[in-house]
């Protein structure tokens, strides 16, 4: 819709929802949703609809000014703001960041690693809204347009707003802790931040201390906690001492470039062009004892995914264990997506797919979502294809946005048309019918237009939709 029917999009948010004369226009409440994390445990964000994540990106890159770098060379912050015209690849920023803490341990005696508990899920919407107020070069009418936008994405709530995982947001989340790094109290070396994650340098463990108190008190103005169990000191690169379980051993023995650093929020997870050019060069052997690592029954969800990251040149070495990995690892279903557009053997993956699926097994959101991300971009047309769609559908009675997901691919066979249909008859403005109409264009244009007309009377949305479908 964006690329499509920008223009109609900016129109609607700014002569519309933003415009004192259209009460009726507002921001739409959003779909609560669970990516999933290590050990179960899960991590609860919003799906912004169209209307509100284009407004999010154009508000950000149009100020993006304000996304300044780092305080200065003894106040370090990665990643997540524009340089020279384009967004720094999170990757990249991360490989600096390693790199610099690298240096650190190797110039200071002390440090002091920590972050911050559920951050994203704790910021007050008047912090943000007065903070982007605050800023030069700020405009008025997008300072009250962002305040709108975080009161009423959340119904009112005033915590828990803030959507994860898309860069804008993480631009926001990341230049708001600047004035921790700004603050003349601190009196460590070096401080080191990526996004919430802070490291702390000195050669004095006693102003370490005093700063992480200061630090701790400083966050408290904004009721942002620390998170104990992921505070550390005197951790450095390569010293994994206590948290060295038996598989990550192992990988340092079978690859030699491979160090680990223990971040408080578990980054290092990020794939890194270290790795990369790693599994370029692994020897059969290597491969093979990485193969038999994952079979191993205490391996852990963070160690699969490294393993997996080594691995990723040798897709169809890994059909065999996909049943395993599928059912032992919700938490890296994204990254098994990934590594699924190697394999060659589709056939074989579309039969473990729908055996996953048939297994009875009880399945998160997030993997139903993924899974149907699978069938489209790598199975489309293969057998049990239809067969595996339907059957994410039946499984998505209560996961709105899985089931949409497969609502919006433009299969009209195995039924899928008969169901677009009966949403879009209704009127109702929702994911399942703005998804329906989405995956409707595939349908002849005569026919299309015909059930988007009525569709689009619906509601705004329901229009913005339709116009932008027959657009293709």
């Amino acid at each position: 819709m964006a690329e499509i029917n920008g223009d109609e999009l900016s129109d609607y948010i700014y002569n519309k929802i933003l415009s004192d004369q259209h009460k009726s226009d507002n921001f739409l409440s959003q779909h609560k949703v669970y990516a999933t994390k290590p050990k179960g445990h899960l991590r609860r964000t919003v799906k912004l609809d169209p209307i509100a994540e284009y407004f999010i990106y154009d508000v950000v890159y149009r100020n993006k000014s304000i996304f300044r770098p780092q305080v200065s060379g003894t106040r370090r912050s990665f990643g997540y703001r524009f340089k020279e015209g384009t967004h720094i690849p999170v990757h990249r920023a991360y490989v600096e960041y390693k790199a610099h803490l690298s240096e650190c341990s190797g110039n200071f005696k002390h440090n002091i690693q920590f972050d911050i508990a559920s951050y994203f899920n704790s910021l007050y919407h008047h912090d943000l809204t007065h903070w982007f107020a605050s800023k030069d070069g700020v405009a008025c009418v997008d300072s009250n347009a962002v305040g709108k936008f975080f009161r009423e994405i959340n119904s009112g709530r005033s915590v828990d707003f803030l959507p994860h995982g898309i860069y804008p947001c993480k631009m926001i989340g990341n230049e708001f802790l600047k004035f921790v790094d700004l603050s003349g109290l601190l009196k460590s070396s070096q401080i080191v931040r990526f996004m919430d994650d802070f490291t702390l340098f000195d050669n004095n463990p006693d102003i370490l201390k005093q700063d992480f108190l200061r630090i701790q008190q400083l966050l408290g103005n904004f009721a942002l906690n620390i998170n104990p169990s992921k505070t550390y000191y005197d951790n450095k690169v390569g010293d994994i001492e206590l948290t060295l379980t038996k598989i990550k051993q192992s990988l340092k023995e079978i690859i030699a470039d491979y160090e680990e650093f223990t971040t408080a929020s578990g980054v290092a997870v990020i794939e890194t062009e270290v790795e990369v050019e790693v599994e370029k060069n692994l020897s059969q052997e290597q491969i093979e004892v990485l193969m038999t690592l994952l079979k191993d029954d205490d391996l852990e969800e963070s160690e699969a995914d490294l393993i997996l990251n080594f691995l990723r040149a040798q897709s169809d070495s890994l059909l065999e264990l996909l049943p395993i990995l599928l059912e032992r690892f919700p938490n890296i279903i994204k990254h098994i997506y990934s590594i699924f557009s190697g394999i060659s053997d589709k056939e074989a993956l579309a039969k473990i797919i729908h055996d996953f699926l048939h297994s009875g097994a009880p399945f998160l959101e997030y993997q139903l979502f993924w899974l149907g991300a699978i069938l489209e971009d790598y199975l489309n047309g293969i057998s049990l294809y239809g067969e595996s769609l339907i059957k994410i559908y039946e499984l998505t009675a209560d996961f709105k946005i899985a089931r949409s997901k497969i609502l919006e691919i433009p299969e009209q066979g195995f039924g899928l048309k008969e169901i677009r249909d009966e949403l879009l008859k209704t009127g109702q403005s929702d994911w399942l019918s703005w998804s329906s109409a989405i995956g409707s264009r595939s349908l002849p244009e005569g026919e299309r237009n015909y059930v988007l007309d009525y569709f689009s009377k619906g509601s705004p949305m329901n229009f913005l939709v339709a116009s932008s479908v027959k657009k293709i």
